[in-house]
């Protein structure tokens, strides 16, 4: 496995969790009022699948130091070593898997049905500094913004479940330096493969990796109807009903997603979470027979 695939394993497990921009912002419809047109950039730094690997906190329970971190790291590079192990003959078998080529060429026909006019479409691998993305603000013409997604793509830490997290931000030219005026956070979840481990890899890779290519597509038009809805999404009003419980996998364990239903199909549910992600998630098939029946 390429040093590049081992770091980015272990960046997600840095990543996963946000960051202090807000997780939902609004466009106004002041703001909306001004925007003709977007520019629109699409951000696939990801060649292939990676595994969300669970970070040693030893050092934090133990009242951090040198110590706690040398002793963290070997934890944490252990745990990606043994999902490399696990992942190496299953990476042979989706070699021509490539997520970057058909989520570009599906979001590139379905931005037309994009809320607001996308005038222009670019596609890159590069991740977006705050150099470039000022370069890029500051080349917009009056009426226009600049739309920016960035999908991340994943296998659960049980590997049960691909999982997708998708950011999605519209920025103008003279907004605020760090907060673009509409942001959002959208999580789609697979139906669970197995029972996990390598029971589970399995699985995905067999009959020439079926479940994983199925579950590839499936995420990708669920991530741009995701993007689609978002953008004209509002929060509940004070009188919108409780939020309910929804299972989700959490890879470590079984965790439950705290929302409000926004649509509901036969196999998928779109939650509105209190955590104000917008997630798809799997309405639970039957059991998924073992590897090897």
């Amino acid at each position: 496995m390429s040093l590049l695939r081992s770091t980015v394993l272990v960046l997600l497990t840095l990543v996963i969790g946000g960051c202090a921009m807000p997780m939902r912002v609004s466009l106004t419809p002041e703001q909306r009022a001004k925007i003709t047109e977007l520019k629109a950039r699409v951000v696939v730094v990801q060649d292939e699948v990676i595994v969300a690997v669970q970070p040693s906190n030893v050092g934090a329970a133990t009242g951090g130091g040198l110590i706690g971190a040398m002793i963290d790291s070997s934890i944490t590079n252990s745990r990606v070593k043994a999902s490399q192990e696990v992942m190496g003959p299953f990476y042979a078998r989706i070699e021509d898997v490539d997520y970057r080529k058909e989520f570009n060429e599906a979001i590139r026909r379905e931005l037309a049905n994009y809320p607001i006019k996308v005038a222009q479409f670019t596609t890159t691998p590069r991740a977006l500094s705050q150099d470039s993305l000022a370069q890029l603000r500051g080349e917009l013409l009056p009426g226009q913004a600049l739309l920016v997604i960035y999908p991340r793509y994943y296998l659960t830490m049980d590997f049960r479940n691909l999982d997708v997290e998708a950011t999605v931000s519209m920025w103008t030219k003279d907004g605020p330096a760090n907060v673009p005026v509409q942001r959002g956070i959208l999580y789609y979840q697979s139906q669970p493969v197995g029972a996990g481990g390598k029971e589970s890899i399995a699985l995905w890779g067999d009959q020439g990796a079926a479940a994983f290519r199925g579950a590839i597509k499936d995420s990708i038009v669920e991530t741009i109807n995701l993007v689609l809805m978002d953008m004209d999404l509002k929060a509940p009003g004070d009188n919108a009903a409780p939020s309910q419980s929804y299972a989700f996998n959490a890879g470590a364990q079984q965790a439950q997603i705290k929302g409000r239903l926004v649509k509901e199909t036969a196999t998928r549910k779109t939650v509105l979470g209190d955590d104000k992600k917008l997630y798809s998630l799997p309405v639970i098939a039957g059991t998924v027979a073992s590897a090897g029946q």
